[in-house]
C-alpha cells in the first residue's frame, strides 16, 4: 500500500529541482512566482509522503491533502497568473495530474475497509 506514494515523494523532489533544470528560473514575476509555487508544494509533497511511508498507519487525512496539491498544482498557472511561461505551466500540470492520481488511489487505499480473510 505504502509503495505508490513514494511516486509523490519523487514528484515533490522534482518539483524543487524543475526550476532549475528545466530552465524557467528567470528573473520576472511569472518565474519568482512559479518557482515559488513549485518549491512550496514540492516540500509539501516530500512531507507529505516521508510521513505517510514512515507511519506505522497512514493518515487518511494527509493522503487527501495531497489530492488538494494536485489540484492545486493543475490550477494554480491559472490562478497565480504564469500561464505564459509554458515550460512552467505544461510542468505543473502533468506533475498535478500525476500527484492528483497516486494520491487519489493511495486515499481509496486508506478509506476502505480492510478485507477479512474467511
Amino acid at each position: 500500500m505504502k509503495r505508490v506514494i513514494w511516486i509523490n515523494l519523487v514528484l515533490g523532489v522534482w518539483l524543487i529541482i524543475s526550476p532549475f533544470v528545466i530552465g524557467y528560473f528567470v528573473s520576472s514575476a511569472s518565474s519568482t512566482v512559479a518557482v515559488a509555487n513549485d518549491g512550496i508544494l514540492g516540500v509539501l509533497l516530500v512531507a507529505c509522503s516521508w510521513w505517510i511511508v514512515a507511519a506505522m498507519a497512514a493518515n487518511v487525512g494527509v493522503s487527501a491533502f495531497q489530492v488538494l496539491c494536485g489540484i492545486w498544482l493543475i490550477i494554480a498557472p491559472f490562478v497565480l497568473r504564469y500561464r505564459e511561461l509554458p515550460v512552467a505551466t505544461v510542468n505543473d500540470v502533468a506533475v498535478g495530474v500525476l500527484v492528483l492520481i497516486v494520491s487519489a488511489i493511495e486515499t481509496w487505499r486508506l478509506a476502505r475497509p480492510p478485507i477479512r480473510a474467511a
